[in-house]
């Protein structure tokens, strides 16, 4: 899914790039550009591969939910479950280990919902959110939680998602997505 331009633009010309740090899940470089007027800019950016999440849904419309630490934030964290691809890794394999690895289950059906880019003034993250149905336990077998994760699920809907009970993009993204997209009762 790519977005629709109305007015195409000219190439942004990259006239220097500079890796200040190489991580293991990104690497920040700082990139010196020429923009169609001629202005230049030197910008920061967080480079990363891309990621997957997960709107594992119940047939009673509740969403299997990690909550988890976030150092970034201080806090712990209710997410929907989600994680890094791998080099070359299409996002739906990623998404189908990320949900046996964090939540021990596996789904029938799988859709994408959107593909979003969560702060693209700084990051190049683009996250694939898929709707996962027709949940079971994963069973002998399972791939386990990565070594460093320790995690709770618990389950929330869509609702009590977008009136608190989530703060991250991802998940505020996928329950408004899925309670636009629910019938209307009155209707």
């Amino acid at each position: 899914m790519t977005e629709t331009r109305l007015h195409p633009r000219p190439p942004v010309e990259l006239l220097r790039s500079t890796h200040l740090h190489r991580g293991p899940v990104f690497d920040v470089v700082r990139d010196h550009v020429r923009l169609p007027s001629g202005r230049e800019q030197k910008i920061d950016v967080v480079r990363h591969g891309g990621a997957v999440a997960i709107a594992a849904r119940r047939p009673t419309g509740e969403l299997v939910l990690v909550r988890q630490y976030r150092h970034a934030v201080g806090d712990w964290l209710l997410e929907l479950p989600a994680g890094r691809l791998e080099p070359g890794e299409a996002p739906l394999c990623a998404a189908r280990r990320e949900l046996e690895e964090e939540t021990g289950l596996v789904a029938e059906r799988w859709s994408e919902l959107t593909r979003f880019f969560a702060a693209p003034g700084f990051c190049s993250e683009e996250l694939v959110v898929f709707l996962a149905e027709g949940l079971r336990p994963a069973g002998t077998g399972r791939r386990e939680p990565d070594a460093d994760e320790e995690i709770e699920l618990e389950e929330r809907t869509p609702a009590q998602i977008l009136a608190g009970a989530a703060r991250d993009a991802k998940t505020l993204l996928a329950a408004a997505l899925l309670l636009a997209a629910a019938p209307d009762p009155v209707g």
